[in-house]
C-alpha cells in the first residue's frame, strides 16, 4: 500500500450498502465490507434514506469496529434538505478529522451536497459513477435525447471535475464511452475493474447433463433490461426446443409482471417460463448452476455483475453487444450480438444449446474468466484510484 494509506485514513461515505437492491447497493456493500479488513481506514456510511435504495438489516452487517453508520433522514423541502445534509457532513468531517469524501453515487443531490461539503472543508471529493447523467439506453432506431435538465447537469458535473471540485470514480471502463455518448467530458478521473463475487454458499459444479433448466434471465428486471425482448426470444427459441425450460430471475414492479406473463401467454410459452421474481443467496446461484445458457438482452448497464455470477457457476451467456458487455467481457464465454437483435440472439443460444462439446468449452472459459474478479482486488483498485486522485 501506498505510504499515503499508511497511516489511519478516515474517509466519509455516502451510499446505501444492501445486496437485495440494484446493482450500485450490492457493489457497496461488498467494496465496504472489503474495507473492514484494513485496520488503517475508519469509515463513517452516511445512508440517505430519502433515495430508498435498500434495506436496513444491511447496513448493521457492514459496522464494525472501524465502520460506522449514520442515517440523513428526508426533509420535505428539499432546499432545506441539502442544506441539512451538507451540515450534517461537515460537522462530521470536522469532528472526526475525515480525510476525503466519496459520493457513492452520481445522483444530482449525493453530488451537490459533497461538493459543497468539499469545498467548505477543503477535502477532496470523489463523486462514482454507477451510471452516467443522463444515461440511456441503446434501443435501436432512437436518436440520442437529453432533457434540458440533463443537459444542463452534465454541463454542472463537467464544471466540476474541471475545477477539481469533484474527481470522478467509474466504476468499469465502459462507464466512460457512456460519459462520451452524452457529451460528458471529463479530464480527471480514473476506471475500476467492475465488481467481483461473493457467493453465500458453496455450490457444485453441473456439468451439461446435470442441468435441468436450458434457459436464464437474472437481473433487475426493466424494459431497458431487456424484459420485453424475453418472449420473443423464447418463442424462437421454442420454435426448435418446443420443451424448452425457462426462467426469469428478479425483482419487477407488479405491473409489469402481469404485462409480462400477458406477452408469454400470447406468444404461446406461458407454460414454458417460470417467473421467479426476486431470489437471493444460495437459491440464486443454485438457479444459475442449472442453468444451461443465460440469455441477457439488456439496453443498459454499467458492468452487468449478474453476467459475472451466471459466469462462475460455469453458465454460457448470450447477450446485446452494449458497451458495458462488449468492453467488460471479452471472453468467448459471454457470446455478444447486435443490440436488439432478438433473432440472432434466439439462434446463437440454440447454437450453444444444440452442441454440447461447444458449450463445455464455453463452460469453462465461463470459470476461468470469472475467477480474475474478486471484491478484495476492486477495493485494493479503488484505494489505488483514491490515492491517484489525491496526487493530482
Amino acid at each position: 500500500m501506498s505510504k499515503d494509506m499508511r497511516r489511519e485514513v478516515r474517509v466519509l461515505v455516502i451510499a446505501w450498502p444492501c445486496i437485495h437492491y440494484a446493482g450500485a447497493e450490492r457493489w457497496w456493500f461488498y467494496v465496504l465490507d472489503g474495507f473492514r479488513k484494513f485496520s488503517n481506514i475508519y469509515g463513517i456510511v452516511a445512508i440517505p434514506t430519502a433515495l430508498n435504495l435498500g434495506c436496513y438489516s444491511c447496513p448493521k452487517h457492514i459496522k464494525s469496529s472501524n465502520i460506522d453508520v449514520i442515517y440523513m433522514h428526508p426533509v420535505r423541502n428539499k432546499l432545506l434538505e441539502v442544506f441539512l445534509w451538507t451540515r450534517l457532513l461537515i460537522k462530521i468531517i470536522r469532528k472526526v478529522g475525515i480525510d476525503f469524501i466519496v459520493a457513492g453515487y452520481q445522483t444530482p443531490i449525493i453530488a451537490l451536497i459533497t461538493t459543497l461539503a468539499g469545498i467548505v472543508t477543503r477535502r477532496k471529493n470523489y463523486i462514482v459513477f454507477h451510471t452516467p447523467i443522463g444515461w440511456l439506453p441503446y434501443y435501436r432506431n432512437e436518436s440520442l435525447r437529453l432533457s434540458i435538465i440533463n443537459k444542463l447537469l452534465i454541463k454542472i458535473y463537467e464544471f466540476i471535475n474541471k475545477l477539481d471540485l469533484g474527481y470522478f470514480v467509474l466504476v468499469s471502463p465502459s462507464v466512460r464511452y457512456d460519459l462520451e455518448r452524452v457529451n460528458l467530458k471529463v479530464n480527471k478521473y480514473c476506471s475500476l475493474k467492475g465488481a467481483g463475487i461473493t457467493k453465500s454458499c458453496d455450490m457444485k459444479y453441473r456439468a451439461y447433463d446435470d442441468r435441468d433448466i436450458d434457459i436464464i434471465y437474472l437481473a433487475s428486471i426493466s424494459k431497458a433490461k431487456g424484459i420485453f425482448d424475453i418472449p420473443l426470444i423464447l418463442r424462437s427459441i421454442k420454435e426448435v426446443f418446443p420443451n424448452v425450460k425457462a426462467v426469469i430471475v428478479g425483482r419487477m414492479p407488479s405491473d409489469l409482471k402481469i404485462e409480462l406473463q400477458k406477452m408469454l401467454k400470447i406468444y404461446g410459452i406461458e407454460n414454458n417460463v417460470d417467473v421467479l421474481g426476486y431470489v437471493d443467496g444460495c437459491k440464486k446461484f443454485e438457479l444459475l448452476s442449472r442453468s444451461k445458457v443465460m440469455i441477457y438482452p439488456s439496453y443498459m448497464d454499467t458492468f452487468a455483475i449478474s453476467v459475472l455470477e451466471t459466469l462462475s457457476v460455469g453458465t454460457p451467456v448470450v447477450a446485446y453487444a452494449i458497451p458495458a458487455i462488449a468492453i467488460n467481457y471479452k471472453t468467448s464465454a459471454v457470446t455478444k450480438v447486435r443490440i436488439g437483435d432478438t433473432i440472432a440472439m434466439a439462434k446463437k443460444t440454440i447454437e450453444i444449446l444444440s452442441n454440447k462439446d461447444r458449450w463445455t468449452r464455453l463452460s469453462e472459459e465461463a470459470l476461468a474468466f470469472s475467477k480474475s474478479y474478486n471484491w478484495t482486488e476492486i477495493v485494493k483498485n479503488l484505494l489505488m484510484c483514491i490515492i491517484r486522485g489525491l496526487r493530482e
